[in-house]
């Protein structure tokens, strides 16, 4: 490194070497005597453009004591190599160094012993008026460099006396720090020591001891060129002096070390010469920085707003979840399944909550007695979807709970049944509710029991009972048995209906009915009273009403009518009056009995026999060949001459097997096929009519049926 550091330094011109001038040799003393010269190690010049660290201080010389007369030179103490270098020729004057400040400095000596403990000071003399005094240099824009010497030699090794070793004068003497500069100035010849010297000679000061012994030549160059590495290192250090760095003072005053030139920081330079960025680069470092700053930015946000949402999400509990209530027919119903979303964000982010809760329908145990049950949801303001299917799976009603109330079963039967509810965004007003869905599913059987009733509980002979049974599911015509003798049931506004006719002579008492519809059966209980009839006596048979027609008598084309199923109900607008609009008699009534030849005993108890007893009325009008009109709305089954005691007959069905007769008309207004109205005029009579009532093949009392007296024949 040395070696480089020498190729490259800049060898400083060199200064006029001043006039010699002749001094004694100083004394000999012994090397214990002599104290040592102050060396440090001496370190190798920087180069230029280098920065090198700043050294310690400089140790301080100890002043010599001032003395008026005669003071020795203090010497300071040689190494050991010292004592074999060869001394200068006495006659060969040793030349006058340059200023210190004006010689080269000296590539770093050998290293001297240190110093010892004590050193005289040396005495003060007084300089000169004409000398020049010593002045502190400016610092030089540039430094000057020292001429490369020669590698000093590791102390302790004592070098080979020569004769080709250069006299202590030859040797340029290094550049003083501050210091030693005071300290060199200070020290003075004695007159012993400077002979013939003038005394301005003597007061100038050289900075440096001059003697005759090479070694303490060697060991003031090693000092100087020291002394100067601390100047180059000071000024180097100016930067950071200037950026705010205290340096102590400099203890006494001397020479301002020359500053060094600026050094250049190759970081710098390099830096200086990068190109310069293009607007496009600038704006494209900027936008990409301000990339980054936005997606750390949207980076923390999405951690606060994560941390929110799963705060959020966890409050969504199933307590949230809508409560529910459906009821069919009075019964409520468990759900078996559900989907909720609970919002957590608003409804962008939700939570759903979603299980089955029973795979299978659930089961109504008791059957719907009620063609129409109801079904009720609560809360109503959710949206409802209805869906019932039969056992053949297929659909009877699908729609909402709603249109459900006006529904009615066809029959009874098993069903499933499936409602779904729904609660959505749309149908909500806040848009942040609970929305989803919860379904039932449930199973339930259809067991209508059609009403039954009697509207005649009690009945007197020869009239009618009607029995009435309320709407079939099944839509299947109800069926009665019992004693008495019946058509069956008919189509009613509001189910099914049946008249039952009474005998004359139907058993007095009280009969048991028994109703069956729809699979469920009902007994009913008829009470029969005693109608109150006349009778007659006669003496001979020639007496006897004629025409009379029984029971048994009726002609065949009338018989056959009896025996065919009645049609509609005609009567229930306007009813039944009687035939004839004048009055008529009656020789004979429903119920009579005509006696021939009875006792005087058994007309008096009403009891006999060969009696015959009139199932129909026997009419005589006013006058002969009457008008007769019809006395309800019916169809005419028969209008013809039978001839004989029938005469011109007509038979008119009025509906529910309830048909009217009319024998003996001498001329007929309607004819078979013609469906009549009450009122119309139906023929003219005969001097008698026989007029019959019949349901199905029994006869019943006509008059009581024209007087609105047969409280059966009232229900429809």
């Amino acid at each position: 490194m040395e070696e480089d550091k020498k190729s490259t330094a800049v060898q400083p011109e060199e200064a006029p070497k001043p006039k010699p001038r002749r001094r004694k040799a100083a004394s000999h003393q012994s090397a214990a005597d002599t104290p040592p010269a102050p060396t440090d190690s001496a370190e190798p010049p920087a180069a230029d453009g280098q920065t090198t660290k700043k050294p310690a201080a400089p140790s301080k010389k100890p002043r010599a004591k001032k003395n008026t007369k005669t003071t020795k030179t203090a010497k300071p103490k040689t190494p050991k190599a010292a004592k074999t270098v060869k001394r200068a020729p006495a006659d060969e004057p040793p030349e006058r160094k340059a200023p210190a400040q004006d010689s080269p400095v000296p590539a770093a000596p050998e290293p001297a012993e240190p110093k010892s403990e004590s050193k005289p000071e040396p005495p003060e003399i007084p300089a000169r008026e004409d000398a020049a005094a010593p002045t502190v240099p400016d610092v030089p824009s540039t430094p000057e460099l020292p001429e490369p010497a020669e590698r000093a030699e590791p102390a302790g090794t004592e070098p080979e006396p020569t004769a080709d070793v250069p006299a202590a004068d030859d040797t340029p003497a290094a550049e003083a720090p501050p210091e030693a500069a005071a300290a060199d100035t200070a020290v003075t010849d004695t007159p012993e020591q400077t002979g013939d010297v003038p005394a301005e000679d003597a007061a100038e000061p050289s900075g440096l001891v001059f003697s005759d012994d090479l070694a303490n030549d060697k060991a003031l160059a090693a000092e100087a060129a020291r002394m100067a590495n601390i100047s180059r290192t000071a000024q180097l250090s100016i930067a950071q002096i200037m950026a705010g760095l205290e340096e102590d003072p400099a203890p006494s005053a001397g020479p301002a070390p020359a500053p060094e030139a600026p050094q250049h920081d190759s970081a710098s330079d390099d830096e200086d010469d990068e190109p310069q960025d293009t607007i496009p680069q600038a704006l494209g470092r900027g936008v990409f920085g301000m990339f980054k700053w936005l997606l750390l930015v949207v980076l923390f946000v999405l951690i606060i707003a994560g941390g929110g949402v799963a705060w959020l999400y966890r409050s969504a509990t199933p307590d949230m979840l809508p409560e529910v209530k459906v009821t069919f027919d009075g019964r409520e119903l468990a759900p078996t399944a559900y989907k909720w979303h609970v919002p957590v964000v608003g409804s962008f982010f939700r939570r759903t909550y979603a299980e089955t809760l029973n795979s299978s329908p659930v089961v109504l145990e008791d059957a719907i007695s009620d063609a129409s049950p109801d079904i009720i949801v609560t809360p109503s303001d959710y949206s409802t979807q209805l869906t019932i299917t039969d056992a053949d799976k297929e659909t009877v009603y699908e729609g909402s709970v709603t249109g459900f109330r006006s529904y009615l079963f066809a029959e009874n039967g098993t069903f499933d049944a499936k409602l779904v509810v729904t609660a959505s965004d749309s149908a909500a007003e806040d848009r942040s509710s609970v929305t989803g869905t919860e379904t039932w599913q449930f199973r339930f059987t259809v067991g209508i029991k059609p009403s039954v009733t009697l509207c005649t509980p009690t009945v007197q002979q020869g009239s009618v009972a009607a029995v009435r049974v309320g709407s079939t599911m099944s839509r299947t015509e109800p069926t009665l048995t019992g004693p008495l003798e019946s058509t069956g049931f008919v189509r009613a506004a509001n189910g099914w209906i049946c008249y039952l006719p009474i005998p004359w002579n139907a058993e007095i008492g009280n009969t048991e009915l028994t109703v069956t519809a729809d699979g469920y059966t009902e007994t009913l209980t008829l009470s029969v009273r005693a109608a109150s009839y006349s009778y007659k006596d006669y003496s001979t048979k020639s007496q006897l009403m004629s025409p009379y027609i029984g029971a048994d008598d009726a002609p065949d084309a009338v018989r056959r009518l009896l025996t065919t199923d009645g049609g509609e109900i005609q009567w229930a607008v306007g009813g039944f009056v009687q035939p004839f609009l004048d009055s008529f008699d009656t020789p004979l009534l429903y119920g009579m009995t005509e006696y021939v030849g009875r006792s005087y005993s058994e007309r008096s108890t009403n009891y006999g026999y060969g009696g015959r007893t009139s199932t129909n009325v026997v009419i005589k009008p006013k006058k002969s060949k009457d008008s007769m009109i019809v006395p309800a709305s019916g169809h005419v089954l028969l209008a013809e001459d039978l001839g004989g005691s029938y005469g011109y007959t007509v038979v008119i069905d009025h509906g529910a097997g309830l048909r009217s007769i009319f024998y003996g008309l001498t001329a007929l207004d309607v004819e078979a096929g013609d469906d009549v109205k009450q009122g119309q005029l139906l023929g003219t009579s005969g001097r008698t009519v026989v007029a019959e009532l019949r349901i199905g093949t029994v006869p019943i009392n006509p008059l009581l049926v024209w007087r609105g007296q047969c409280d059966g024949l009232k229900y429809y």
